[in-house]
């Protein structure tokens, strides 16, 4: 009885993979605005400084083979050519690194003034998705059965090698001092990745394209000064983030509460039925250092997995343009625009 129970653990993971198409999803992070390529590409050179983003996610961590993701990115806007352009790396790793996916792209940004207050931004997103299989980590029933030949498992290392395929995605922006809403569609063409080589079926993973929408505000509650942010002003900022890909569809809703220099908040997270997770988050800002901290409090079944740590890490470099003060550059042929006012967490 428990050699049967043993063969239908190790023989459960190639059952997995062996189906004709796996359907594969984006990582989620929760810190939405902490990680703002990732959510939409339209978000590069908002800061207008150059800024780094590092963001970490551990997701069930009390089950042994849980998933992690990491991310980093690097943007900036160039007057001179009123767009934004940046760099962003996010890699995927479940089961301990039995699959593993990462994605490298360079994204483009074009910034156009509709008016004094309102912004528009429209982004285009080009890069590689990766994705491979550690077969060194997973257990076939051969391991414990001599007589047992599986046909499926590849007759040399060159077939388990990674495999790319080219990503595509765009989005849009557009802001004031008050009220900020985009799009973006990631995967513009559906992404099909094999783990094995020269296989038309089995292996195979789809990527299908992700919808992502998203609107908030601003509300000043107390503000000291109407040139900078100083300790002790209060901002609230509520916001809605919708995520569609496949068959997962994900509504976000929430807000933040900014007691500059500390941040928190709130986020409840479900789909059409049932709810998935209600999300805390905190926040502190120091200059132009930026730490903030959530986890995911699940709602369903998987109580028992731990939920979610996440930890963002965000750091602008000042520019001659400051957007914590509002100071602008007097050079000539350089165009000045407010900064993006969207939460920082």
């Amino acid at each position: 009885m428990i050699l049967c129970k043993r063969i239908i653990i190790f023989i459960l993971p190639l059952l997995f993979l062996s189906t004709i198409k796996l359907m594969g999803q984006d990582a989620h992070y929760s810190q939405f605005y902490a990680n703002p390529l990732y959510l939409n590409p339209a978000f590069t050179g908002t800061a207008n400084c150059p800024r780094f983003t590092l963001n970490f996610r551990d997701q069930w961590p009390a089950i042994k083979e849980n998933f992690i993701a990491f991310s980093g990115s690097y943007d900036q806007h160039f007057h001179a050519i009123r767009s934004g352009i940046g760099v962003l790396f996010s890699a995927d790793i479940e089961g301990k690194g039995i699959l593993n996916t990462y994605n490298a792209s360079v994204l483009y940004n074009f910034r156009v003034r509709v008016t004094h207050k309102f912004n528009l931004q429209f982004a285009l997103q080009g890069g590689f998705l990766t994705s491979s299989v550690n077969w060194e980590k997973l257990k076939f029933a051969s391991e414990i059965i001599d007589s047992y030949k599986p046909n499926y498992l590849p007759q040399n290392l060159d077939e388990l090698s990674p495999i790319s395929q080219f990503d595509a995605a765009f989005g849009f922006l557009g802001y004031t001092s008050y009220l900020y809403f985009g799009m973006a569609m990631h995967h513009l063409f559906p992404v099909q990745v094999s783990y094995l080589r020269n296989t038309s079926e089995k292996f195979k993973t789809i990527w299908e394209p992700k919808l992502t929408a998203h609107i908030g505000g601003k509300i000043t509650v107390s503000q000291k000064s109407r040139t900078e942010i100083k300790t002790g002003d209060i901002f609230l900022y509520p916001n809605i983030v919708f995520i569609s890909q496949g068959t997962f569809h994900y509504l976000h809703e929430g807000f933040y509460f900014n007691f500059y220099p500390f941040t928190i908040g709130t986020w409840l997270r479900h789909n059409f039925k049932n709810l998935d997770a209600f999300i805390i988050s905190c926040g502190v800002e120091y200059k132009s250092l930026k730490i903030g901290y959530s986890y995911d409090f699940s709602l369903t079944k998987l109580q028992g997995a731990g939920g979610a740590h996440e930890i963002s890490l965000q750091f602008i470099i000042p520019c001659d343009y400051n957007p914590r003060k509002g100071k602008k550059s007097n050079k000539k042929g350089s165009y000045n625009y407010e900064p993006f006012v969207c939460p920082k967490f």
